[in-house]
């Protein structure tokens, strides 16, 4: 028994829990199984009210460009005020999202959802920065990360294929509505959480503050890091928005299999994602972020030259273990960040990522009409590149 639990505290890093740790993920569990019910299938969606392969990336670039405008001022707003405060107030606007989104009779009407999604982001460094000062063992602290976004993955383990199988039943306008009260409850668990405020946390600690060169070192690093995040989000969100598309005009899958495969990728994100977490504490971040590029690889390529489902379900657990790496920098960065601008240097790469995650999704839908092929192709040509850079020549 004594060796189980060591075993199984080697994979989970339950001791640098703490109770508010716990709270956060209890709350992303249930507003990801919200969210999972009609995210995956969402493109989908956004194809049944008249839109085209560009305007599809049209939605989906706006999705992604309302949120990059707001992490900068979120950091700033995360070293300064109370952070429990800043995560109800940016969550909340979530909540309408998917209300508006049911309501909608065409594509145009989308818009003003995916602007409360967008708002919702400003959240996001306020979020990162509350669970890296909570966490007990900063030497945990890219596996606790790993487990807190796996915790939202978790739910979509569940959520896609739920949500497929009841868009058949009540229709996907419900799903929405369903989601929007999920939404609610997940919102409504930041209440327990206790304050957290950055300047008092300060005055109870030692004095952190840096050398000016030694600061500006820093912030070099998190730049390069930032770039080099920027780049795996521009060539991985150029194919993999029109994962589902393809899978349902190409392959033939219904909106239940296409749900399935959304499960099985969260299924990937999460377990592949612990796994991956551990990687990066035991051995370097960097490299555990170049195998994060070669599993996109490595399912992207067989995704476009199979098409017997029972085996696009094992690409599909690969592609989800490719989406770890922003948690990973997330976690370089919330390291060696100072603890006086923690929120703001840890919004740096999520605004570089959301900004190339807005420009790349309308490049590929243009591909994406020329041939389905050519948006995957191009999304995959950078991989391999990046992986080796990251392995040979991205410092930790």
């Amino acid at each position: 028994m004594a060796a189980y639990r060591r075993l199984l505290s080697s994979v989970f890093p339950f001791k640098a829990l703490t109770r508010d740790v716990r709270l956060i993920c209890l709350s992303s569990i249930i507003g990801a199984f919200g969210e999972g019910l009609y995210f995956w299938v969402f493109p989908l969606y956004i194809r049944t009210l008249q839109a085209d392969y560009v305007q599809l990336g049209i939605v989906l670039s706006a999705l992604m460009g309302f949120a990059a405008l707001v992490p900068l001022p979120g950091g700033f707003l995360a070293d300064r005020f109370d952070r429990k405060k800043i995560l109800i107030l940016s969550w909340t606007p979530w909540i309408f999202a998917p209300l508006i989104y049911s309501f909608a009779v065409d594509w145009p009407q989308l818009i003003p959802g995916t602007v409360c999604w967008g708002i919702s982001m400003i959240g996001a460094p306020a979020f990162i920065a509350y669970v890296i000062t909570s966490v007990g063992d900063k030497r945990m602290l890219a596996s606790v990360l790993a487990l807190v976004f796996s915790s939202y993955s978790l739910s979509y383990v569940f959520a896609p294929a739920t949500g497929g199988y009841l868009a058949t039943i009540i229709g996907m306008r419900w799903v929405l509505r369903l989601s929007t009260v999920l939404a609610a409850v997940s919102t409504g668990i930041f209440f327990f959480l206790h304050s957290q405020h950055p300047r008092r946390e300060e005055a109870k600690t030692h004095d952190e503050s840096l050398p000016a060169p030694e600061e500006k070192r820093l912030l070099r690093k998190i730049i390069l890091w930032s770039i080099f995040l920027t780049l795996i989000s521009f060539f991985i969100s150029i194919g993999r928005p029109y994962v589902q598309t393809f899978l349902a005009e190409s392959v033939r899958m219904s909106e239940f299999q296409i749900g399935l495969f959304g499960s099985i990728n969260s299924a990937g994100i999460t377990f592949i994602g612990i796994a991956i977490g551990r990687v990066g504490d035991k051995w370097k971040k960097s490299g555990a972020i170049s195998v994060c590029l070669l599993l996109y690889v490595s399912s992207i390529i067989p995704l476009l030259l199979i098409k017997e489902t029972t085996t696009l379900m094992l690409m599909a657990f690969l592609l989800g273990g490719s989406a770890v790496s922003g948690s990973l920098v997330s976690s370089f960065v919330g390291t060696i960040a100072p603890r006086t601008k923690r929120g703001l240097w840890v919004s740096i790469p999520q605004t570089f990522s959301l900004v190339a995650s807005f420009a790349a999704p309308y490049l590929g839908g243009y591909l994406y009409s020329a041939s389905p092929y050519y948006a995957f192709i191009i999304s995959v040509s950078g991989i391999p590149f990046l992986a080796i850079y990251a392995m040979t020549k991205l410092k930790d």
